[in-house]
């Protein structure tokens, strides 16, 4: 039995070879793109945590001490509370991102925006434009903002 290879067989052997050859280079480069995603979003993570138990600490801890009013010093407690749950998203979001599991890092990078933004709107509330939490409030957005945008990229 002889086998005949003429020159459409060659051509179809070719491509299918060069298309197989385009999925590998698509997956490693998809690889690639999750590391760096990964290793972005890991210093984000790192950086903001210990930014937002320092700011706790020092602004938040401190007007809390000094608070008299009651509504000052319910606001601040709110704060200290959502600005420590924001914490425990960021070392959740660290895990999943770690894991690879970036449909829950999403989610809990969420967690992190909505916390920030309950402190935000009490702050805004009480005191107004207060600019010690209006500089933390804006790094925080871009923060979170830039870190989902990493992580969505991923996702879809």
């Amino acid at each position: 039995m002889a086998i005949h290879i003429n020159k459409i067989s060659i051509l179809l052997i070719i491509s299918l070879i060069s298309i197989s050859l385009s999925y590998q280079t698509i997956a490693n480069d998809l690889n690639v793109y999750k590391a760096n995603v990964k290793n972005v979003v890991t210093s984000l993570m790192v950086s903001s945590i210990a930014k937002t138990e320092e700011f706790l600490k020092i602004i938040i801890l401190t007007r809390l001490a000094i608070a008299i009013e009651a509504p000052k010093k319910s606001c601040l407690e709110t704060c200290k509370e959502v600005y420590e749950s924001a914490v425990d998203a960021m070392k959740s979001t660290l895990k999943e991102v770690n894991e690879g599991n970036y449909y829950e890092a999403n989610v809990d990078v969420s967690a992190v925006g909505s916390n920030m933004e309950t402190c935000k709107d009490c702050i805004n509330e009480i005191y107004g434009d207060d600019p010690e939490f209006t500089k933390f409030d804006n790094w925080s957005h871009g923060v979170i903002v830039d870190a989902s945008y990493r992580i969505t990229s991923v996702i879809n």
